[in-house]
């Protein structure tokens, strides 16, 4: 009488594990720059939506309001001022309409505050382009550093770059 075998021999289970190993070997650092590149084009999307929040506030309200930019290493905040320093939101200190503060990517821009008039146009002497630049505190590869550009009219674009990187989208 034959005996069947119900199972795998320890060489299969290690010659499987060997496989599974040197497939996930190439794929970690793919993996990696996935999940920066999601985070600085996360924290990018959610900057725009501050500026934009910001912008519409002052034409709804028909008043100047501030965005306030702060930055500290890795980490930078925004707040959106209230006009009337009354608004209470949970999350926020009393008299901001909005905040948010991000961790592990770094915030470069010339301005530490910007104002919106009831046009939606940045109050602004210089009539200029404002720019400031979002990049991943480990960048190494492409799409982990952003470009913001907001014109005098108020509008708001961005694009992608690569470490370290000025170009003009």
């Amino acid at each position: 009488m034959k005996k069947l075998n119900h199972g795998f021999t320890l060489l299969e289970l290690v010659m499987v594990i060997a496989i599974a190993s040197i497939v996930l070997a190439g794929a970690l650092p793919s993996m990696t720059q996935t999940i920066r590149n999601n985070t600085v084009a996360s924290q990018n999307m959610s900057m725009i939506a501050m500026l934009n929040f910001a912008r519409s506030e002052a034409i709804r309200r028909n008043t100047d309001v501030t965005m306030v930019l702060s930055t500290s290493g890795n980490t930078w905040s925004a707040t959106v001022q209230d006009p009337n320093d009354e608004e209470v939101v949970p999350g926020c200190d009393e008299g901001e309409l909005r905040c948010t503060s991000n961790n592990n990517v770094a915030m470069s821009s010339a301005v530490s505050t910007l104002t919106f008039n009831n046009r939606g146009y940045i109050v602004d002497d210089s009539w200029s382009t404002t720019t400031m630049y979002l990049q991943h505190q480990q960048c190494s590869g492409l799409n982990q550093r952003s470009r913001i550009d907001i014109t005098p009219v108020g509008q708001v674009s961005s694009c992608s770059l690569a470490c370290d990187s000025t170009a003009v989208c």
